[in-house]
């Protein structure tokens, strides 16, 4: 602005730029007093995201708590790890299973008879070497003088290979018949068993782990199974058995109610997170007369209020036990915040399982809404878009907006203002300078006249 120009003041000897600058100030403070509320809405809409993370957390543990599959997981243990280890899904029977494992499946391998090294020739004449597995026949082309190792490469390489592998082993005797050829299938059991029926070869082979010994054998609950696999997927309904061992072990499947129990407390808690945090922020210190800045805010100090509806209410309508989770042990602190009688809460989800379940998760026929999809509806209605932090967040945006576009206006107009001023300042110095100037002369006139008065 003209405010700043530096000579204001050389020709009145005041200090006009300073007077400018100190008035300006005084009229400054309106703006400054708008940016403040500016900053102030900024920290709001930081807190408001604060807290609709936190009522997020909430919303994320009531759904898990309304799903079937919460309810329905199973812990599913075996007494001897060293036998066998199970794992399962919901469709598991609660039970005790009783295992014995007598032989674990194995793969068919043969042995070929030894030659002097890797490149000795193993036929003499041309011809074929063929064998089946599980029904499958391949064959490959045997050719004069072909090496023990170009017959292993012809049975790896084979794209119609239905499952062996070929490899040399050296075993270590030093003598004229120390490589062999050695076939193993790829898979355990019977069915992956290996059968030699063409052998245009010099060599012999010799079964050494034998059709006839490849299944897996068992026994659940006394009564004998065969695998072709270590891993058994069918004979438990819903487990899936990892045989690793021989030997006795008891598979035990019951519902998992610990990790049911870690989501109703991960609830509990995460509730307490987000209305400590609304608590907090809307509260009035009397000592430092400082505000939260929620303080005020009738939605944010509303939604506590909104949710222990949820928590605290019945469900009419429940066939199981229990119509609330009072029921289950929850409590209302002095602080605000919740807790949960964990006695109380692990004594339902051994006694009444199915009962803890249909209070959170609803009738079975769909009928009658769960607590946790009613939780999570309500916080829906807070968090989502258009909903009720949302909606505060527009409003406290549009007051931000609203004083950006005053602050501009007034600072335009102030600088305006201070413009003219200083043009007006600077005219006024111009023509104290002059008024000066003319003073001068007149006094030198002055002077001139005494002067020669003295003189005479």
């Amino acid at each position: 602005m003209a405010g700043s120009i530096t000579t204001l003041g050389l020709g009145s000897g005041l200090d006009l730029n300073n007077i400018l600058e100190k008035l300006k100030a005084v009229d400054q403070l309106p703006i400054l007093n708008k940016q403040a509320k500016q900053v102030e809405y900024k920290s709001q809409l930081t807190e408001f995201d604060e807290v609709n993370t936190k009522l997020l957390a909430v919303k994320t543990a009531a759904l898990s708590l309304s799903l079937n599959d919460t309810f329905d997981s199973k812990s599913i243990t075996s007494s001897n790890e060293s036998v066998l280890t199970a794992t399962g899904n919901s469709s598991a029977v609660a039970g005790s299973y009783d295992l014995t494992v007598t032989a674990l499946a194995r793969k068919n391998s043969w042995q070929s008879s030894g030659v002097e090294g890797r490149d000795s020739s193993i036929a003499a004449t041309a011809g074929d070497f063929s064998y089946t597995i599980d029904g499958r026949q391949t064959t490959v082309a045997v050719t004069a003088n072909m090496t023990l190792e170009q017959l292993m490469n012809a049975i790896n390489d084979d794209e119609d290979n239905p499952g062996v592998t070929a490899s040399i082993m050296d075993d270590g005797s030093g003598g004229t018949s120390a490589f062999h050829l050695v076939l193993v299938s790829k898979e355990t059991g019977e069915d992956n068993a290996v059968t030699i029926d063409t052998n245009n070869t010099d060599l012999t082979f010799n079964e050494i782990q034998a059709a006839g010994t490849l299944n897996a054998q068992f026994t659940l609950n006394g009564i004998s199974y065969q695998r072709n696999s270590n891993t058994v997927d069918d004979a438990i309904a819903g487990i899936t058995l990892d045989l690793v061992g021989e030997g006795s072990s008891v598979v035990k499947v019951s519902s998992d109610t610990s990790s049911i129990a870690d989501k109703i407390t991960a609830l509990v808690d995460a509730y307490n997170e987000a209305m400590t945090e609304i608590t907090t922020n809307a509260a009035y210190n009397e000592d430092t007369e400082e505000s939260g800045l929620l303080n005020g805010l009738s939605s944010f100090t509303s939604i506590k209020g909104q949710l222990n509806a949820v928590l605290f209410g019945t469900i009419s309508g429940l066939s199981g036990e229990y119509d609330s989770l009072v029921d289950l042990g929850l409590e209302y602190n002095r602080d605000g915040t919740i807790s949960i009688d964990e006695t109380v809460m692990n004594n339902a989800l051994a006694e009444h399982p199915d009962s803890v379940k249909e209070l959170f998760v609803g009738s079975s026929d769909g009928s009658i809404e769960g607590l946790a999809d009613r939780l999570d509806n309500q916080l829906g209605f807070l968090t989502n878009y258009n909903g009720l932090i949302d909606n505060e967040k527009s409003r406290v945006q549009s007051s931000i907006d609203r004083l950006d576009d005053q602050i501009d206006a007034a600072q335009k107009r102030l600088d305006a203002k201070y413009e003219t001023m200083a043009k007006t300042f600077a005219e006024l110095d111009k023509f104290m300078s002059n008024m000066e100037a003319q003073g001068n002369a007149l006094q030198l006139q002055i002077d001139s006249l005494n002067n020669l008065f003295y003189k005479k």
